[in-house]
């Protein structure tokens, strides 16, 4: 069994299939996803892209997420109050320190939230050096399909 075969993705919806709450924001479906991007006339906004976990169960971990979106909102994908751990094209990785709101903000444009990932410090250095390797092309795992398996061993997704 590889090393990343044991890794395991602490969210319970990491393809984003719900609906995620937003600050300022609207949601319209895309086929499975859903597009986030300013509410009418909102200056800034915000989706929680790792709802339904709390800023407790966040903290400490390494937090995923991969989107869709034009190139400029892309160049500034961040997500608010984490230290960024590692960032590639259209997805980005950072560092729950403490507890505190973290959201990923459609202030810059629209953008289609594709999948995220909850991790363990030492799951996450399994995943990006699998990444590093070559051996997947996004540091990230989904585990089962129904997502309310999510975090136990099976058949997974890479």
């Amino acid at each position: 069994m590889s090393s990343i075969e044991t890794v395991r993705n602490l969210h319970p919806d990491p393809r984003c299939l719900r609906l995620r709450n937003m600050w300022r924001a609207a949601s319209t479906i895309i086929g499975e996803k859903r597009r986030y991007a300013l509410a009418d006339g909102a200056p800034t906004g915000s989706v929680f892209a790792w709802v339904p976990l709390t800023n407790e169960q966040l903290a400490g971990n390494v937090l995923y997420a991969r989107i869709t979106a034009a190139q400029d909102v892309l160049d500034k994908l961040s997500v608010e109050g984490a230290p960024v751990v590692a960032k590639q094209g259209e997805w980005i990785a950072a560092r729950s320190t403490s507890v505190a709101n973290r959201t990923i903000a459609v202030t810059h444009g629209p953008y289609t939230l594709c999948e995220v990932g909850v991790y363990s410090l030492e799951d996450w250095e399994k995943l990006y050096d699998a990444y590093q390797k070559g051996a997947i092309a996004y540091p990230w795992v989904a585990g089962p399909r129904d997502a309310t398996m999510a975090g136990e061993k099976g058949p997974w997704e890479l």
